[in-house]
């Protein structure tokens, strides 16, 4: 039967696993958020997202690079014992940066959300600590076949249920983080069920393998993170709690393609070592464009009526938001940094990051001062732009790989304007 073969091509296939995991990861946020959104007032939401920045601020720089730089180097991690190390390696990781954002909290919550304290930043670090270890075990190969498909179901809807539960018995801002707490600590608990008891965990060992490639990617995170959450940093100086609430419900990257990238990107890091792999990156490429950007269309006309309905009335300018970046989804769908990682090219990423950081916050502040929080979105829109065309035109002069290498230039191009159409013709509907 045709829905057998379609089971047995998902459980052969490490991309599409990861890739499911993240897009039901990706969702369930959304779905949380929407929670969050009907039983919080608009104050209480930008709190849960300040604490959240403050979250992402303090494990962006080493999360995303820990995980390249394993995968980078998985033909040289054969022993079984490797992924359970790493695991807990990630662990400690997240605990250590949580101890140190609570120990130093009375610089570091000012410095992010120019608030003096924020309610609930205990808990939230518990969260945090033991969320994250879930979020990785199915890239690092942890969890195959039906144990993928069990956790991403587990991600899609644990963070929404644990939340509406925890609300009907205790209302407010305490009770949405309880329940985030209790569905991190079930997750975790499940994690380590599906490890081997190692007595010697030899995490300097596999510290020493990942690290020549690691440390330049933790440097290209620290510049490509700050320029990530730049937007979110300014708007919180200089603006209200509420009007944060606004912006990042608006400001968030489309789970559909934000996950498909980030598991096309990061599964075929072990395989782009070899010029071969190529055409299996434009092909999946151009795959991926024919199932996101329809969808993406779509979203992007009907966002005002969907965010009214969603999220209430209240949330109504955040569509606007929302749909520039949509825009940006036609970026994450060009994957010169995955060949670069591959290779462990990876102090020019760095190098380039620093450059758009260094646009971003140019065009931000400018663009800032004519048109308030849309300025904002508008510059990182710009950042991102900046940053393609650079990695593209680095892949030409030290590799000899032509953009329509790696991607189908045509039909991008083709979507590059009709999302600019419905973009426009979306406004102008709506008087957005």
């Amino acid at each position: 039967m045709q829905w057998v073969l379609l089971y047995k091509n998902f459980i052969n296939d490490s991309v599409r696993q990861v890739q499911f995991f993240m897009l039901c990861r990706q969702t369930g946020i959304i779905l949380s958020s929407i929670v969050l959104a009907r039983f919080l007032s608009v104050d209480s939401v930008g709190i849960i997202e300040m604490l959240m920045l403050c979250g992402y601020l303090m494990t962006f720089f080493w999360s995303d690079a820990l995980v390249k730089g394993y995968l980078a180097n998985q033909h040289l991690l054969n022993e079984k014992y490797f992924e359970t190390t790493f695991l807990w390696l990630y662990f400690l990781g997240g605990l250590v940066t949580m101890l140190f954002l609570l120990a130093g909290r009375s610089f570091l919550v000012p410095l992010f959300t120019a608030r003096s304290q924020l309610e609930g930043l205990e808990l939230f670090a518990l969260y945090q600590v033991l969320i994250i270890p879930v979020w990785i075990a199915p890239i690092i190969g942890l969890l195959k076949g039906q144990n993928t498909i069990l956790v991403s179901l587990y991600v899609l809807i644990g963070p929404a249920f644990a939340c509406f539960s925890s609300l009907q018995w205790l209302p407010g801002l305490q009770g949405a983080l309880i329940g985030l707490f209790c569905y991190a600590l079930v997750g975790f608990i499940w994690m380590m069920t599906k490890t081997q008891f190692i007595p010697n965990l030899r995490l300097k060992s596999i510290l020493r393998i990942i690290w020549p490639a690691t440390w330049p990617l933790i440097l290209y995170a620290v510049s490509n993170g700050i320029a990530r959450s730049f937007d979110a940093w300014l708007v919180a100086r200089n603006f209200d709690t509420g009007t944060f609430a606004i912006f990042r419900y608006g400001a968030r990257e489309f789970p559909l393609v934000l996950a498909f990238s980030a598991g096309l990107s990061t599964m075929m890091i072990p395989k782009l070592r070899e010029f071969q792999s190529l055409g299996e990156l434009r092909f999946r490429t151009t795959r991926l464009m024919h199932i996101c950007y329809p969808i993406v269309a779509v979203f992007m006309f009907s966002s005002v009526p969907l965010f009214e309905f969603v999220f209430g009335i209240q949330y109504r300018s955040s569509a606007f938001i929302f749909n520039i970046y949509l825009l940006l989804t036609l970026t994450q769908l060009i994957f010169p940094q995955a060949i670069m990682t591959a290779r462990q090219d990876t102090k020019i990423l760095w190098y380039v990051s620093i450059a758009e950081l260094a646009v971003n916050i140019v065009a931000s502040i400018l663009l800032m001062r004519s048109f308030g929080i849309l300025g904002i979105v508008w510059g990182t829109l710009i950042a991102y732009i900046f940053e393609k065309i650079v990695l593209m035109f680095l892949l030409k002069s030290r590799y000899q790989i032509k953009p329509y290498a790696i991607m189908n230039i045509p039909v991008w191009i083709g979507y590059v304007l009709g999302l600019c159409s419905v973009f426009i013709i979306s406004k102008w509907v709506f008087g957005i």
